[in-house]
């Protein structure tokens, strides 16, 4: 039961820093410190992190199942995330692009990682975040590709 609330807090976390990111520009129209809402994301994301590491020694000692090891594999992205973060802020170029479609991959893997475990939460909730998390990420690689290969014909 303890275990099961961390993993919720952790997943409500970084759902709000995710939404907090695509709000970012209609945030600084009212907020226009860019400081403070980085500040708070990070706080945010800092939070989720303490809570997902809670979450997963609580259950470490579980046998694995599929659900179990979409728990860690969701975990390892989150790590991967919290690296292209500060790969960011030391100003990492492209560093942002993977931050972002990775954390939308650990979210919905969360998700469906939740769905399979026994929670509440209904499996065609957890589809639906799958197919939304996927068609988002093969949009953002789209544009992403087409801003590479602008920027390689602006060099040429």
């Amino acid at each position: 039961m303890l275990g099961d609330i961390f993993g919720i807090i952790a997943l409500a976390l970084m759902s709000v820093t995710a939404v907090l990111m695509l709000l970012r520009k209609k945030i600084l129209k009212r907020v226009k410190n860019l400081e403070l809402v980085r500040r708070i994301h990070v706080a945010i994301a800092a939070m989720a992190g303490l809570f997902l590491i809670l979450h997963v020694a609580y259950f470490v000692s579980y046998p694995v199942t599929l659900a179990v090891l979409m728990g860690y594999v969701s975990a390892a992205i989150a790590l991967v995330v919290w690296l292209t973060g500060t790969a960011f802020l030391e100003r990492f170029r492209d560093s942002l692009y993977f931050h972002g479609t990775l954390s939308l991959s650990a979210i919905s893997l969360m998700v469906i990682h939740s769905a399979s475990a026994g929670l509440n939460i209904p499996f065609a909730l957890a589809e639906f975040i799958l197919v939304v998390t996927t068609w988002t990420v093969i949009y953002k690689t789209l544009v992403y590709m087409g801003k590479l290969k602008a920027s390689a014909s602006i060099k040429s």
